[in-house]
């Protein structure tokens, strides 16, 4: 199949090829139905023969036999009672009989005899028995001389009653004459109806030639169906699916960022052999993109890390000095005085844990998160005893419900996730009379969540997409501590997950954080 269309065929687009194909699976089928239909007309022609020509031959050849038998009845009816009234009528009966004979047998020759209708006769020479029609002329031959003997016979047995003159012929030995000459007369008949039956007999042979030829065009039919039911899908898999299916497995990898695919040249000018050139094109613009940005990536990392390193040496000497500044200041200094060194050092300290995090940010956002199976609830309970385990501030109430432990991710970075997350329900529920955190998720179709909600302050419907954009902060400094960075670095982790995160928060009641992973177990 490899080598077989080329040329022209190769121009084609698939629409056009299929066109061809299916055109010439329609031909072929039309000439096989034809055959069929043409046979199944031959055959129902000899039916038909054998309706108008066979079946009414042994009739006519039948009503002559019996019409004869009649005559044979008045001729000894005449012989055997000499009374002149009754020969008279018998006459009249016999000479009726007798036209009837001579119109049954005309009607059959004009009509039923086989060398009248040259198809049958065809079949007949075809099957070597031209015998049968040779054997019904002798025989029609030999009826028309019996009854034009029979005729003279008659004239004489006519003339004797009307003359009043018992002749010879209405003697016995008369008699014998009548008999032997209707008994061949009778006997001829019967071979008129012996050859048609012989012939009818051929038609039925030819008839199941017909036929079997005809069921074997049938299957010949059905199995050329088939080769081209087959053939199609050899030709549809050839051409168009297993293309698509390489194409696809070769896109696949490029989507999980595997840039040493390559996509296989077709030969042809159709829309695979159009979607391989131009998805060749894409993977070799995307493969110098992807150097263009991992060039830039690796420059801004590096000038991310020379900034931050070059910002906070400065920044360590500034909190240092205004920390030994502060220390000498506690008692002889005025309280304004000690209140800008303290705000100095502070954000000396509030500009290193910024940069700290943005550092923390950047890597996050270029790693490759590889994943795995882990527990979930020893995670989150690890969590909440290096949070509040070796602390004597007041720790809020904390209720873990989650239905499940099994959880498919990178444990380090989910484990950010949630300690940010838990960081926020803290921080911005200990001005509540009684701070109280939950911690649970559930199992929905195809994702598992988890979530961390507080009765703190809550947020305004409007800055709930607004909250997990980098360094958006909803309050001031020196009310609420923070960076800015941590909720852009849990929308980040789900993003790497696949997943989402959202919050549903109502202001001065709390906020309940989710994060929805997809579950890969189903």
């Amino acid at each position: 199949m490899q080598g077989w269309p080329s040329g022209w065929f190769r121009r084609l687009t698939i629409g056009q090829k299929l066109l061809v194909w299916f055109g010439a699976i329609l031909v072929v089928l039309g000439l096989s139905f034809t055959t069929l239909l043409l046979y199944l007309a031959h055959v129902n022609s000899y039916v038909d023969r054998h309706q108008r020509i066979t079946v009414p031959a042994v009739i006519t050849a039948a009503e002559m036999r019996r019409d004869l038998s009649g005559l044979r009845e008045n001729v000894h009816f005449a012989v055997e009672h000499p009374a002149e009234a009754d020969i008279a009528e018998t006459i009249r009966h016999m000479d009726t009989t007798r036209s009837q004979i001579d119109a049954a047998l005309a009607v059959y020759s004009s009509t039923h005899a086989a060398r009248t209708h040259p198809i049958l006769f065809g079949m007949l020479t075809e099957h070597h028995r031209i015998d049968l029609a040779d054997r019904e002329d002798e025989a029609i031959a030999a009826i028309t001389a019996g009854l034009e003997e029979f005729d003279r016979y008659h004239d004489l047995l006519t003339a004797s009653v009307e003359h009043y003159q018992p002749t010879v012929e209405r003697s016995p030995a008369g008699l014998l004459r009548y008999d032997r000459t209707l008994a061949e007369v009778e006997r001829n008949i019967d071979i008129l109806i012996d050859v048609h039956r012989r012939i009818d007999t051929e038609m039925k042979i030819e008839g199941d030639r017909l036929v079997t030829e005809a069921r074997l065009i049938v299957l010949i039919v059905t199995g050329i169906l088939a080769m081209l039911v087959i053939s199609t899908y050899v030709v549809m898999q050839q051409w168009i699916a297993r293309p698509l299916r390489r194409l696809s497995i070769t896109a696949d990898r490029v989507v999980h960022q595997d840039l040493s695919a390559q996509f296989e040249p077709w030969p042809n000018r159709d829309e695979v052999g159009i979607l391989a050139a131009s998805l060749s094109s894409m993977l070799t613009n995307l493969r110098e993109q992807t150097a263009g940005m991992l060039r830039k990536t690796k420059e801004l990392e590096a000038f991310t890390y020379s900034i931050a390193h070059d910002l906070k040496g400065p920044l360590r000497e500034i909190e240092g000095f205004s920390s030994i500044l502060e220390k000498r200041l506690t008692e002889s200094a005025e309280a304004d005085e000690r209140h800008h060194v303290h705000v100095i050092r502070q954000s000396a300290l509030r500009l290193t844990h910024m940069i700290d995090a943005l550092l923390k940010y950047s890597r996050l956002e270029q790693q490759d998160l590889p994943r795995q199976r882990f527990n979930v609830v020893e995670m989150i309970h690890g969590l909440l005893a290096d949070r509040f385990g070796n602390t004597s501030d007041p720790k809020p109430a904390i209720q873990v419900e989650v239905p499940f432990e099994d959880l498919y991710g990178e444990p380090v970075s989910i484990r950010q996730a949630l300690a940010n997350l838990l960081d926020n329900a803290v921080k911005f529920s200990r001005r509540s009379s009684a701070p109280d955190i939950r911690i649970g998720g559930r199992v929905a179709l195809m994702q598992r969540t988890l979530w961390i909600g507080d009765n703190g302050i809550g947020i305004t419907p409007d800055q709930h997409e607004k909250v997990f954009g980098l360094f958006e902060r909803l309050h001031d400094p020196q009310d609420y501590e923070g960076t800015g960075v941590g909720l852009a670095i849990v929308k980040m982790v789900m993003d790497k997950h696949g997943g989402r995160v959202w919050v549903e928060s109502t202001p001065g009641e709390g906020s309940t954080f989710y994060l929805a992973f997809p579950d890969t177990t189903v």
